[in-house]
This record gives structure tokens, sequence and C-alpha cells, in this order.
């Protein structure tokens, strides 16, 4: 028993080692590299391909439903109706406005200011001396009025001027009080001009040079947003198209199924049995519910668009039918991964913003280094004044040029804070923010980077697996044809009649889903073009969109979009 045992696991051990031996050498000349050369570098992308007949673009381009008037339309003429009517775009336009707001807003610091002020003081105090008002009054009765206006304005290197004309009556009973009724002018000129911190124009300019290039950004995102919704017009569009063949594809299954029943149905009587017309019956209602899906598939397309747009010319689903009239394009668009890329970090808004955003970060900086010195000012004032009794106003104005000289003043003021603990923490919390700016932008490049990377290899198998698609089709057609054949011979009933119908109906469904791969490959290479020209940034050129700004009756500044009437060139590649 224990021979037998052994027996039994030497031969179990060596059936092993020999199905392990004959495994490596089924794989040992496996290699992933060549296989996959061969597939693909053994064809030149730019070659053209040999494509299966698009016989559904016919149909596409043919209006589906007669209750409705057809609207023919396509890329371009959507894209304007998306600059024109789109709310999302029309939101996304308002930031940019709102931004550049900031900048009239830190600049209006630089206006001048005008000013008025004016006091009336009627005052009845108790004397506590005879000096007050003299004599045996008890109390002094004292009138004032004062009217100060002028104007002040801080310059762009931290300078304040400030001019002002201060007219002045009094009038009381003091015997003291002479002459009576007094007016008095007093013109005054004073200007503080910082010495340390708060000085020169950069210091003082910087708001303003930040609100610019917040508002830069701003655009620059706007930009790159608009890249993004044009990008998904355009999805959408294709998607329609995609819809309306799959529908064009579906009826066509059904109509060679319906001709496959009526045939039986007709031989019934003669040799072909029931169970091949039931097979066939219910193939027909299950591609007679996937007709109907379709049907729906492109009504909600077009709803889906119409959506997105926002234009009253589309009118609603029940009262048009958007027609495509623009078909995918199978020719190759030539590429080079080093010019794209270059071409990406010359146009693409994200690393416009980017740079935007640095320099934001690096303009506080300088501010709160600047910040960090004392406050030391020079601080001057020069008056004259008038003075006139019997309320001579005009006199007393007069006199402040006329009669004696000018009064003047200089002095300085010094300030900083013990430990200046409140600068140190913010110029430390903007050297964190420029550090981390920087990183975004070095992030912001990596990423344009890798999106066109991404898009290049994307179209260039795209445009691959064209070829491969149809290739398929073409198979699927001529095995479909070949037992369509061989069906009609043997339709007299027998066994070989009864598989032969159910493989000539799997056979028409991977014809239709062959078609409906070989359509989606072309609108992937299609979008693929268009989405690489969005990584490059180039989009908006390409499609020659014209930004503009306009204010209507001075309600608001206002983002105009158009397209430009003459074609703007691509970027040279």
């Amino acid at each position: 028993m224990r021979r037998i045992l052994l027996v039994l696991a030497i031969s179990v051990a060596f059936g092993w080692l020999g199905h392990v031996a004959h495994a490596q050498n089924e794989h040992k000349n496996f290699d992933t590299t060549s296989v996959y050369e061969q597939l693909v570098y053994g064809q030149a992308s730019d070659v053209p391909i040999s494509l299966a007949p698009t016989w559904w673009d016919a149909h596409v381009s043919h209006q589906q439903r007669r209750d409705v008037a057809p609207v023919a339309t396509d890329i371009n003429a959507l894209i304007f109706l998306a600059l024109k009517h789109s709310n999302v775009i029309k939101i996304d336009s308002e930031e940019p406005l709102i931004r550049e707001t900031a900048i009239t807003e830190a600049d209006s610091r630089f206006d001048w200011i005008s000013y008025f002020d004016t006091a009336w003081n009627d005052t009845s105090e108790p004397v506590s001396t005879s000096l007050q008002a003299g004599g045996s009054a008890d109390r002094l009765n004292d009138l004032t009025y004062q009217a100060t206006g002028g104007v002040r304005r801080t310059n762009r290197y931290g300078g304040q001027v400030d001019l002002s004309q201060r007219m002045g009556w009094q009038d009381n009973n003091s015997t003291f009080f002479l002459p009576g009724q007094q007016a008095s002018g007093q013109l005054t000129l004073s200007y503080t001009h910082p010495l340390r911190r708060g000085s020169g124009y950069v210091y003082n300019n910087s708001l303003v040079a930040i609100a610019q290039l917040e508002a830069g950004a701003a655009g620059d995102d706007f930009r790159a947003q608009l890249q993004e919704n044009l990008l998904e017009v355009v999805r959408m569009y294709w998607l329609l198209y995609q819809e309306r063949a799959y529908l064009a594809q579906q009826v066509s299954l059904f109509l060679k199924t319906k001709e496959i029943v009526g045939s039986l149905e007709a031989r019934q009587v003669v040799d072909a049995q029931r169970t091949q017309l039931i097979t066939a019956s219910s193939a027909l209602e299950s591609r007679r519910a996937d007709l109907i899906r379709a049907r729906t598939a492109v009504v909600n397309a077009e709803t889906r668009l119409r959506g997105m747009l926002n234009a009253p010319d589309l009118s609603s689903s029940d009262q048009a039918e958007l027609v495509p009239t623009e078909f995918p394009s199978p020719v190759y668009y030539e590429t080079d991964l080093r010019t794209e890329i270059q071409t990406a970090l010359v146009n693409r808004p994200e690393a416009h913003a980017a740079i935007k955003q640095v320099k934001a970060g690096s303009t506080r900086l300088g501010i709160a280094k600047h910040e960090m010195m004392p406050l030391l000012n020079l601080v001057t004032q020069a008056y004259a004044n008038g003075l006139r009794g019997d309320s001579e106003f005009g006199q007393a104005w007069i006199d402040q040029f006329s009669t004696g000289r000018p009064s003047y003043s200089l002095g300085l003021q010094y300030e900083m804070p013990l430990g200046n603990r409140l600068a140190c923490a913010r110029l430390r919390r903007r050297q964190v923010e420029l550090r981390r700016l920087q990183t975004e932008y070095t992030q912001a490049i990596n990423a344009i980077q890798t999106e066109v990377d991404i898009a290049v290899r994307e179209m260039n198998t795209a445009y691959r697996e064209i070829g491969a698609k149809s290739r398929a089709l073409i198979a699927a057609e001529a095995e479909a044809r070949t037992i369509r054949v061989r069906w009609a011979r043997m339709v007299d009933g027998g066994g070989n009649s009864g598989l032969n119908l159910e493989s000539l109906l799997r056979a028409q469904e991977r014809v239709t889903q062959a078609e409906n791969e070989f359509v989606t490959a072309m609108l992937t290479y299609n979008l693929a073009i268009v989405n690489l020209k969005r990584a490059n940034g180039t989009l908006l050129q390409t499609n020659n969109v014209v930004i503009s700004k306009s204010c209507d009756n001075c309600a608001g500044p206002q983002t105009i979009l158009d397209v430009a009437e003459n074609p703007t060139e691509e970027i040279v590649r």
C-alpha cells in the first residue's frame, strides 16, 4: 500500500513539474514590447486608414421627427450661441469685472478729498474770577461760530497735504473782549511726509499692483473656465451625433430582424419551424425596446445641449429638432509632444494666473518687510491769520495776506512698538504664503505638462483605435453576410438552421455593436483634438473667440464674447 501511495505521489509531482515546464515554455518567448510595437508602430499614424462606410451619416443629418421644425447646426454655430447666451459663461465672466473694481478702490486713496465743517456754540458759564468777564458780571455769555473748509490728499509717495481755510465769529459780554463781534480767518497749509515706514512710491502703490495682479489672475481663470465650457459644448454636440447615429443603427438592426421574422412567417406553412419564428420574434421585440430607448436618448441629448446653451433661437424639444451637419473627421492631426508642452506653457491661462499670484505674494512680502521699519514722519505747517471787529469777514480774510507774517512749525514724529511683534508676525506669514504660492506655481506647471502629455497620447491612441474599430466592423459585417447566406439555404427547419438563426441574430447584434464602437472611436478622436487644443491653451484662438468689455448706459461693465470674422491662424507648431 505504501508503495502504491509513493508511486502516486511521484506521478503527481512529475505531472505538476511537467505542467510548470510546459507553462514556462509556452510563455518563454512572450514579449509585451515587441507585440505592442508590431501592433502600433508597424503602422504609421500619418498614413490614411481604411474606413468602413459610414452609411449612418445620411440619417444623422436627416430630420427624424416630422412633427417639429428641423434646425441645422454645427460646432461653430453652437460655440457662437454658447458665447452669446450660456448662463454658465455669463456667470463666470462677471468675476473678472468684480475683481477689476478693486483696482479703482485701491487707487482711490490718492484722490483729492474736499471737506467742510461748521459749528455754532452758545455758552453761558458762571465766572470764577473777575478776569473772565470783568465788572460785576456773574456769568460769561459767549457766542462762537466756526466754518472750516479745504482739500487734502495723500500722494503716491506717502505724503499728506492739507490746505484749509477757517472763518470764525465770536462775541461775548466780557469787558476785556476787544474788538466786539470779532471776525477771524486762518489759512493753513500742512504737509506730513514719512521718512521711514510708509515712504516710497513702490510701497504706497503696492495695493494697486496687487489688485491689478488679482484682477488679471481672475481674467486668466475665466479664460481657462471658458475653454472648459467650450470643450463641453463640443462634447455635447458629438454626443448628439452619437445618439442619432446609434438610433439609425438600431433602426437598421430592427429592420433586418423584421425581415427575418417576415421570411419565417411566410414559410411557416412550408418548412420553417415555429421555434425559429418565436426566437426571431423575441429578438424583434427586444430590438423594438432598444429602438424606443435610443429615440428617447436622442431627444435627451438635444435637451441637455439646449440646457447648456440657453439660446432662445433653439426653442424647445417639442418645437424644433437639432440636426447635426458636421461629421467627425478621420484626418490625422500631427503633433509633437515637446512643441505642445512649450505652446501650453506660453498660452495656458492657469500658468499665467499662477505667475500673477506669485507676483502678488512677493508684493505682499515687500509690504511686510517695509512695515518692519519704525514710524518717522516730518511734520510741517504754515498758517496766516486775520482778525477784525464788527463782523467784517471780508476784511479779516484780506488781513490774512496783508498784515504780519505767516506762522510756521516744523517737527518730527517717531513711533516704534516694543518688540515689534505685529510686524514680525506679518512678515513670517507673508514668507510662508509666498513659499506656498511658489510651490503652487510649480504644481500648476507640472499639471499642465501632465495634461498635455496625456492629451497627445490619447489623441494618437484614438486615431489608431479608429483603424482597429473599422477593421472589426468590416469583419463583423462579413461574418453576418456569411451566416445570412448559410441560414437562407437551410431555412427548411433542420437543427442546423435553428443554430444558424441564433448565430445570425447574434452576428447582427455584433455588427450594430461594432458600428457603435466605430462611431465612438471617431468621436473620441475628434474630441481628443479639441481637448489637446484646450490642454495647450489655444482653443480660444483656434475658434477665433474675442473677449472685450463694454459699458451700457454706465449701468456696469459687461464682458462681450464674440467670434472674429477674420479667422486667427493657429499657433505654429
